[in-house]
Formats: structure tokens, C-alpha cells, sequence
């Protein structure tokens, strides 16, 4: 080869690795730039460039395009600088770019919720069921009720579904509900947008750390207490999901039972034991009330009923203990807990910090999630946000726009 042609192809390998570079530099800039929009609200040019530290033709680039996309909107002018000059022309995220609805199902009813971009509500439904319902035909009876919403640019973005089981590349492995039998985004595709399959205690996760004004621990614990037992985990501020979906199932952890593993009984779980609905159940045979509801279990802990105290006692300590295994692994900044039975009756809480302590000899945070109803379904919002952004992983301060 001769050497002129050499030179010739060196330079091409140079001119494609400065444009590779080029490229991934501008997907950089536009993600950190698109992310300090949306957690800081009402934001500027020029604050974005000093924060930053990017210059400001490649932020005016950069806004031109997401002003493009109708990511972003201008929102009035802001305090021009003491030296005078123009106002600063006031950026935030465009709510109105469309709406994300995110789908819980349970044994008893299925739960959405549609949000727009930026996490704000706009409407909620819910159908009960039973275990006679066709899941298939509540399921589009539910998305039914949101195709009609107006008043955004791109109407339905992207449909998330919380799960109460085991979730996996896109795939339902276990839940309460058999889902695993049913191919949830195969059956979605007829509405012509993304689908996401989620755990909910991941979910829930995500929300603790988007939603919870003021939440600035980067590690963080939410532990979900419903039909299983499950957690999820915010590490560095990242969710982390672990291999082949299997962390998190905390309600399948073994307790030692008092008989030979070699004798083929089952092993008791903490899933056997602590689950809100086996609390529920075994509570309601105690006192004979056989379809016992969290607001009768109330009224039974208020009138001091001995079956209950003792029984919501233990059900404390239990989440106590599954609370300390999980401090002597990870130790983190913060636990939450989304639990209705918990949300229902607060005192509980109280029972669970002070019986960690004397088993722990110290006191972490431990709280109730905020919006127990609505945590996993707003978890869901986010990170369909996350996905329609490509900000995945990203900590989003959503509560900027939902507390009006």
C-alpha cells in the first residue's frame, strides 16, 4: 500500500472516531441538560450553562432541539442579572408532550393511574375482581377507560404494569395472579406504544426516590407488604434489579423451622408468616370474622381486642427481623414501607422501629411511604418517564411539579 493511501486511510479513521466521540459527547450533554431541566424547575439558559459548566452555543444548540421535540416549554421570563440586560427566558418540562398510565393488578382489584410527563395526575380507575373475573377482559375494560383523554400533544406515551411477582427482561416469571401466563406486552401491542413490566416493590422504589420531596439519602430500602413480601433497592441512586429478577423476593427468605429439612416438609417462609393477607386471614379466624377487612382490623386494634394486639404485635416484630437481615447485608441510608395494613393502623410502625433497635442497637430510619395508595402507581409514571426521556437510572425530582 502506498503511503499517501495509508495517510488517506488514517484520516478517515480519524474524521469516524471524532465524529463516534462528537456523537456520545452530544448524547451526554443533551441527557445532563435535559435532566437539570426537569429538577430544576423554571430554569434558564445561562443558569444551565454556569451549572453545568457547558458552554452556551452548545446549550442553545441543545434546547433548540428539545424546544424542537416539544420536550421543554418557556414559562415567562425571569430576573434579568444586577449588571441589567434581557430577562432570562424561563424553561421547564413540557407536561403536555402526553400521558403515561401505569396499571397494578391484585387479587382483588386492577388499579391506573394516567400521569403526564412530568408525573402530575390526571385520572384514576379501578375495577375489583375475582378469581372467576377473565383478567384479559377487565384488563382492556381498565385501558379502556383512559383512550380518551385530551389535551396533550402525543396522547398515550407508554403503558407500565405492576406486578406482584417476579418480573424479567420484559417478562412476568411468577406473580399472585398467574400472569406469567398471560403475554401482557403481546396483548398491548395493539395500543402502539411501549409496554413495561415492573415489580412492584421496585416500583415503588423508584417512586421513594422521585417522588419524596426533600429524600436526599442516595441508599434506600422499600419494603412492600401485600399478597408476598418484596423490596426494592436504590443503591448510588440507581435501582438495582439484580440477576435474572430474582432480589428483592424477600418473602421467599427461609426461616428455620424446628423440623429435619430431610423430612420433606415444606420450609417456612417469612411469606408464610408475615404477608399482609396471611396476617389478615389469621387475625379474622382469631376473632371469627371470616372476610375481615383492614378497616374492621382497625377498629378491633382500637377496642384493644387481645387476638389482635398480639397478632399485629407479632406480625412487628416479624417485619423487624426481616428489617435487620436486610440492614446486616446492604445497611441503608433509609427504609420505607408500603404496607395499607401499616398505612391503616400507624402504631404499628412504632412497635417495628422500637423492636429493631433491641434487636439492632441502633436506630435507622424507618418510614411509611407517602401515598400508600397511589406509591407504586406513581412509581410507574416515573419510570415511564425515565424510558420516553432516555434518563433511565437518573433521579428525577418529580415532586418539583406534583406539589402544586
Amino acid at each position: 500500500m502506498k503511503r499517501n493511501q495509508l495517510k488517506q486511510i488514517m484520516g478517515w479513521c480519524v474524521v469516524m472516531v471524532n465524529k463516534e466521540e462528537r456523537t456520545r459527547g452530544h448524547v451526554y450533554n443533551f441527557q445532563k441538560i435535559l435532566a437539570f431541566i426537569f429538577n430544576h424547575r423554571f430554569t434558564s439558559q445561562s443558569e444551565i450553562s454556569s451549572a453545568l459548566e457547558i458552554n452556551k452555543a452548545t446549550v442553545s444548540k441543545i434546547y433548540s432541539e428539545l424546544k424542537q421535540k416539544q420536550f421543554v416549554n418557556e414559562v415567562g421570563a425571569g430576573v434579568s442579572s444586577p449588571t441589567g440586560g434581557r430577562k432570562p427566558r424561563l424553561i421547564e418540562i413540557n407536561k403536555t408532550f402526553g400521558y403515561t398510565l401505569c396499571v397494578e393488578l391484585t387479587e382483588h382489584e386492577i388499579k391506573g393511574l394516567a400521569c403526564y410527563l412530568n408525573g402530575a395526575t390526571i385520572q384514576f380507575h379501578q375495577l375489583q375482581i375475582s378469581r372467576d373475573s377473565d383478567l384479559i377482559v377487565c384488563l382492556d375494560k381498565l385501558i379502556g377507560m383512559f383512550e380518551n383523554i385530551q389535551g396533550t400533544l402525543n396522547g398515550l406515551l407508554g403503558i407500565c404494569f405492576a406486578i406482584h411477582g417476579k418480573v424479567h427482561n420484559n417478562q412476568v416469571l411468577s406473580s399472585y395472579l398467574n400472569l406469567n401466563k398471560i403475554d401482557l406486552v403481546n396483548h398491548c401491542k395493539k395500543y402502539n406504544v411501549p409496554v413495561i413490566l415492573e415489580n412492584e416493590a421496585n416500583l415503588s422504589a423508584i417512586y421513594s426516590r422521585d417522588f419524596i420531596r426533600g429524600n436526599r439519602e442516595e441508599n434506600a430500602v422499600t419494603l412492600s407488604i401485600h399478597q408476598g413480601i418484596y423490596a426494592g433497592f436504590i443503591l448510588n441512586n440507581r435501582l438495582y434489579r439484580g440477576s435474572h429478577g430474582q432480589v428483592g423476593d424477600i418473602g421467599n427468605n427461609i426461616i428455620m423451622s424446628s423440623f429435619p429439612i430431610s423430612n420433606g416438609e415444606k420450609l417456612l417462609t417469612y411469606q408464610d408468616l408475615y404477608a399482609q393477607d396471611t396476617v389478615v386471614n389469621s387475625i379474622g379466624e382469631l376473632v371469627g370474622q371470616a372476610n375481615l377487612t383492614l378497616f374492621d382490623l382497625s377498629k378491633l386494634y382500637e377496642d384493644h381486642n387481645d387476638d389482635v394486639v398480639a397478632g399485629l404485635s407479632q406480625f412487628a416484630n416479624g417485619i423487624s427481623e426481616i428489617l435487620h437481615n436486610i440492614a446486616g447485608t446492604i445497611a441503608p441510608d433509609i427504609f420505607y414501607i408500603n404496607s395499607p395494613l401499616i398505612h391503616q393502623i400507624p402504631s404499628i410502625l412504632t412497635q417495628i422501629k422500637k423492636y429493631f433497635e433491641r434487636i439492632s442497637g441502633y436506630s435507622p430510619l424507618i418510614q411509611s411511604i407517602p401515598n400508600v395508595p397511589l406509591a407504586t402507581l406513581l412509581g410507574g409514571a416515573a419510570l415511564m418517564t425515565h424510558y420516553i426521556l432516555e434518563l433511565d437510572d437518573l433521579k428525577l425530582n418529580f415532586w418539583n411539579y406534583t406539589e402544586e
